[in-house]
């Protein structure tokens, strides 16, 4: 079964009326609605689907001048719920602007971009795993950047369902890259309860025959997360059923090296604030040998993240760095890279 938060459904408004005699204005422009489009609340108060009350906003700012009205999303079963947090009609702009994200959610317009991860061996590069990375199609097939689509998503309380969807993706996806590892970014925000809301995730995972020794599922904006121990549930449901998980930007915010032996994670991603122009910057160099110290020190994988400069990379590998990410390396691309040999030889020092 999956829930309402995991899978947008329709919106709806109570709009709020200044006197009973404006409220006959709104009865007059809903004759050509149908009935499961609006309901009576009382005889200043009406509720109506998102459609059209995005249509009446239009009507009333040429016809009434908003004439006092508010509104606030509600559920038709509890239309007074939020009333409080009402405001003037005028104002929901965003909301309207951004309801694109909910069909994109619904349509499942969502592809997936590989950036390969990389580890040296006996000073070649090969290809360790990818990064599952996001984006949206616009209906003629360009691309949203994730950060639009987050942005949207914010904005119409959908992130829950657009993360769901952006790693149900990426697990349909996960053949592609054949036995590599497979890093799948997860905002732990959205999981409120982990044998619920990861419960179409492991059976995606499972139907497919995904090995859970491939996944390593990324925690990302770790700095929203405000229950430390509901993390650590998340992380060691993880773990539990046999996936490894990578913790990101390491060494900023929320992310603080002390917090890698509480969370215990298979892979450490250093910053990308201090990867780029670490070999010029002590400041940076020693935020970087702090993570990559408490990385192994755990027995986990310390990754750099973001790397794009020359001298940056050989800084880290020469102080130790296991795994490397970056456009140094590749742009993400909509097919996985399979070879590194001309990377390698540009890797090789002067």
């Amino acid at each position: 079964m999956v829930c309402d938060v995991c899978v947008p459904r329709a919106k709806g408004y109570s709009v709020y009326f200044p006197d009973a005699h404006s409220m006959t204005l709104l009865l007059d422009y809903l004759k050509e609605s149908s009935a499961d489009e609006y309901k009576l609340v009382d005889n200043t108060t009406v509720w109506l689907l998102e459609p059209v009350f995005f249509s009446f906003v239009d009507y009333a700012a040429v016809h009434l001048g908003e004439y006092g009205i508010e509104a606030v999303e509600a559920e038709v079963f509890n239309p007074a719920k939020n009333e409080n947090n009402k405001k003037p009609i005028h104002l929901f702009a965003k909301e309207r602007e951004t309801a694109w994200i909910d069909e994109l959610i619904s349509e499942n317009r969502i592809i997936t971009h590989y950036q390969p991860i990389v580890r040296i061996e006996e000073n070649i590069p090969t290809i360790y795993g990818h990064e599952f990375l996001s984006r949206g199609l616009n209906k003629d097939e360009s691309i949203i950047p994730p950060y639009k689509l987050f942005e949207a998503a914010r904005v119409r309380n959908r992130v829950f369902s657009l993360d769901r969807a952006c790693r149900l993706q990426s697990v349909r996806n996960a053949g592609i890259v054949k036995d590599k590892l497979i890093f799948i970014n997860f905002i732990p925000t959205a999981i409120y309860v982990p044998e619920h809301c990861l419960a179409s995730t492991f059976a995606l995972i499972k139907e497919l025959e995904v090995e859970p020794s491939q996944v390593v599922f990324e925690v990302v904006e770790t700095d929203e997360v405000q229950n430390i121990d509901h993390l650590k549930s998340i992380l060691s449901y993880y773990r539990k059923h046999g996936f490894k998980y990578a913790l990101d930007d390491v060494g900023t915010g929320y992310n603080h090296v002390d917090k890698l032996e509480l969370l215990d994670p298979d892979v450490v991603k250093l910053a990308i604030d201090y990867v780029n122009g670490v070999s010029k910057d002590k400041q940076k160099q020693e935020v970087a040998l702090a993570v990559l110290q408490r990385s192994h020190a755990i027995g986990a994988l310390a990754l750099a993240e973001g790397v794009e400069h020359i001298d940056d990379y050989h800084f880290l590998k020469d102080m130790g760095y296991d795994l490397f990410q970056g456009y140094l390396f590749a742009k993400p691309l909509a097919v996985p890279m399979t070879d590194l040999e001309l990377q390698g030889s540009m890797l090789q020092k002067s």
